[in-house]
């Protein structure tokens, strides 16, 4: 009788598994490498190897009964168990694919749809669960002045929760729409796109505070969870991980285990947590007076208790800029050397603080201009808090930096996702997208950003930037006209629109905008790097030439990292070989002007091509 081994032996049994796991190994290594290129998401990783799991019971049937020499029949019982794998692999494969959740750092942000009367629908009932919207918690002390700590205590809520792996959480600014607001839980959550709602009110007396909140389904309009928490002042980031983690036990999600660690905070000061949820309040005001004052609290909680982390970030990014001032070419916001020890500070004391890790990315790239470095910190804010529309769109700003458009592009419209009802956001997703050369997006966001707020002076000079990638001259100059009328001081908009009169043959309107910011220039104002694309487009390249060099010299040195509406004007002239050569003499070095920085589709202009309606002179 032939033995069992004998019969393995004779059909090569070991030699097909052999073979067939190197195969596989060899695969997964190879789809290992694609996924990161190709930013795969992890289900296909994961259904794959589902796929080679069953295979390798395949290989086993077919070896068994094909592998002795002289046996090449289907077999009926051969057929039947490779029926079975095919539908095993079937169906496991359906299953790991709909429960495998979004990689951490990854933002469930289904499709926009203009709604017509200035909301974005966004609602995906494939997505529902995993997206949440924190409403504005209700003040329930007498005392209004106590407001502050309602509002600070909601927007910590969110960032806490905004931790959670897979969960797509709605941005602070989006949910101010909906303060006091006489819309049902439905309505909202199909205007916001989420399918889960928390809503919470604060009562503070002395320094004590009650916290009740409760979880709606958007869909049935029912509770899914509430909860009721008496603490004091010193105890309330504890209670705020304790509301993420009983939010994410009810919606069957969790938290990142960096972040269960991040509490660095256990027990504070009452009056350092006072001057903190201050000054967090008066930060998010655009007015430079509140700002001012904001950094006053922030100064005076960290002196109360200065390895207060959640302070020492916040601080940080007060005085960190989201972006570059388009007029200036310099930071929004001071950026110094006292900036990088304080958001380092931070990081050292908490490293899974998002705003300080995006604080830092910023200031490394403003400051030092070391891109790797600003991008591994980036990295690590989104990773922190997937949901922070800021370290989303400050990693946008070093991608565009590095030459790296659409992976830029990506991560603000990531950003939109999060902040459905800011036109400013769309705005800024809209300049990426054209940056990319994708100007179908860049229209979408355009229309909407316009529909959220009519009078975004911005949304306007970004459409005019699509009209003359389209060579629609009298389009682009009736835009900016309209940006204009809207925001008459506004020096970065009288800029392109002089371009844009040159361009369309207007030059003595052209020349008098130019010489308006000369006078300006005059008495102060840093425009020397907006005036130097002008008189490009009127044909002066000797002129241009100066003025990008009174730029460099007054130290006007962010030409690096700047926006992509700037970015765009300069890029016309970088290109042009009668003046790249020119600034490399003069040692005035601006990162990666090269075809890198053209969108997509765009078509440099020819050295000698007539400009502004008459040949350069």
């Amino acid at each position: 009788m032939v033995s069992v081994w004998e019969r393995l032996r004779s059909r090569k049994i070991v030699e097909w598994v052999v073979g067939y796991l190197a195969g596989a190994f060899g695969l997964l290594q190879i789809a290992d490498v694609l996924e990161g290129a190709f930013s795969w998401p992890a289900v296909a990783l994961r259904v794959l190897t589902v796929v080679i799991a069953f295979g390798f019971f395949a290989v086993l049937v077919i070896a068994w009964y094909h592998g002795e020499k002289g046996h090449q029949r289907m077999q009926f019982m051969e057929t039947v168990l490779l029926a079975g794998l095919m539908l095993g692999t079937v169906a496991t494969s359906w299953y790991v694919a709909r429960t495998t959740p979004p990689a951490a750092g990854s933002v469930v942000a289904p499709p926009a749809r203009e709604t017509g009367d200035g909301r974005v629908a966004l609602l995906d009932p494939a997505t529902a669960r995993q997206s949440v919207a924190v409403l504005p918690f209700t003040n329930m002390t007498p005392d209004q002045d106590n407001d502050y700590i309602t509002d600070g205590i909601t927007e910590d809520i969110i960032s806490e929760i905004g931790k959670i792996e897979g969960l797509r959480v709605i941005s602070r600014t989006s949910v101010q729409h909906y303060r006091n607001t006489e819309k049902t839980i439905p309505e909202i959550g199909q205007e916001l796109g989420v399918g889960v709602i928390l809503e919470g009110s604060v009562r503070v007396q002395g320094d004590q505070v009650r916290i009740v909140a409760q979880l709606i389904d958007v869909a049935t309009d029912s509770h899914i969870w509430t909860a009721t928490y008496d603490r004091g002042f010193s105890d309330m980031f504890a209670v705020q991980t304790e509301v993420a983690q009983q939010i994410a036990g009810a919606l069957d999600a969790r938290l990142a285990p960096a972040s269960l660690a991040s509490n660095t905070n256990p027990e504070i000061d009452p009056e350092a947590w006072r001057q903190y949820m201050r000054g967090r309040t008066l930060s998010n005001s655009s007015k430079s007076e509140d700002r001012r004052l904001a950094e006053v609290h922030l100064d005076s909680a960290i002196t109360l208790a200065p390895d207060f982390a959640p302070a020492l970030a916040a601080l940080a990014n007060l005085k960190t800029p989201v972006t570059i001032d388009e007029e200036t070419g310099m930071p929004t916001a001071s950026a110094d050397d006292e900036t990088i020890r304080t958001a380092e500070r931070a990081v050292a004391l908490d490293p899974n603080l998002a705003d300080a890790q995006s604080s830092l990315a910023m200031v490394r790239a403003i400051r030092t201009r070391n891109l790797d470095d600003a991008e591994a910190s980036a990295r690590e804010a989104i990773k922190a808090n997937p949901n922070s529309v800021r370290a989303r769109l400050r990693y946008a700003q070093i991608l565009f930096a590095d030459g790296r458009r659409e992976e830029a592009a990506r991560e603000a419209a990531a950003a939109a996702s999060l902040d459905p009802l800011s036109s400013q956001v769309h705005t800024h997703v809209a300049e990426y997208a054209l940056s990319a050369g994708q100007t179908k997006q860049a229209e979408a966001h355009l229309k909407v950003a316009m529909q959220l707020d009519s009078s975004d002076a911005d949304a306007h000079v970004t459409m005019a930037s699509l009209f003359r990638t389209q060579g629609r001259i009298d389009d682009e100059v009736r835009e900016l006209e309209r940006a204009s009328s809207m925001d008459p001081d506004d020096a970065v908009i009288q800029a392109q629109l002089a371009t844009a009169f040159a361009t369309a043959g207007r030059v003595e309107e052209a020349q008098a905008i130019a010489d308006r910011l000369e006078k300006l220039v005059k008495q102060g104002r840093p425009l020397q790097a907006l005036i130097a694309p002008v008189y490009m487009s009127m044909g002066d390249v000797d002129v241009a030439v100066d003025w990008i060099r009174q730029a460099n010299d007054a130290g006007r040195r962010s030409l690096f990292i700047m926006p992509p509406r700037q970015r765009r004007a300069f890029d016309q002239m970088l290109e042009d070989p009668r003046i790249a050569g020119r600034l490399d003499s003069l040692g005035i070095h601006v990162t990666a002007r090269t075809a890198a920085h053209r969108a997509p589709g765009e078509v440099p202009r020819p050295p000698d091509a007539p400009v502004g309606g008459r040949s350069g002179r």
